[in-house]
């Protein structure tokens, strides 16, 4: 069977090279979430969001579920159900924020902060072997070319 060329190359070939960029890394994008999803569900029986909730509940102690969902690029409500299922694994806790009634405060359980340690190291593999192609200046590179894009909205 051959094989497809990609929707970005052809736009490239016919269209404003600025639209083909952007489809090129949302093709990029979409091989990376393949590719995570697959390694954290056989390696840490984790979805790729379910890691995304556990390494941004990481970066405190504990974290409001309202600051969680804006690092997040998921509903409320899914965010609730996640946490949900992490809760029930023992993976994370969740109890009323003192300050807030109304917030809700997550943190990671021993189990939780094993768990997304490892996963982390996963993580870090597949971008590292994802940009073993570049030097260190062509990574920086695209992270400055990346930062000029100006945000929607």
């Amino acid at each position: 069977m051959e094989e497809t060329t990609p929707v970005s190359s052809m736009i490239r070939q016919n269209g404003p090279i600025k639209i083909a960029a952007w489809r090129l890394m949302m093709e990029k994008y979409q091989d990376f979430m393949t590719r995570f999803e697959h390694e954290f569900r056989t390696r840490h029986g984790l979805s790729a969001n379910e890691f995304d909730v556990l390494i941004n509940a990481s970066t405190s102690a504990q974290v409001r579920h309202r600051d969680l969902l804006r690092s997040l690029v998921i509903s409320r409500s899914a965010l609730s159900r996640l946490l949900g299922k992490l809760e029930g694994r023992g993976l994370v806790t969740q109890e009323p924020d003192p300050e807030d009634h109304r917030g809700v405060l997550v943190a990671l359980t021993e189990a939780g902060q094993k768990l997304c340690a490892e996963a982390a190291e996963t993580n870090g593999e597949i971008i590292i072997s994802a940009f073993s192609g570049l030097t260190d200046a062509e990574a920086e590179e695209i992270f400055q070319l990346v930062s000029k894009i100006c945000p929607v909205g």
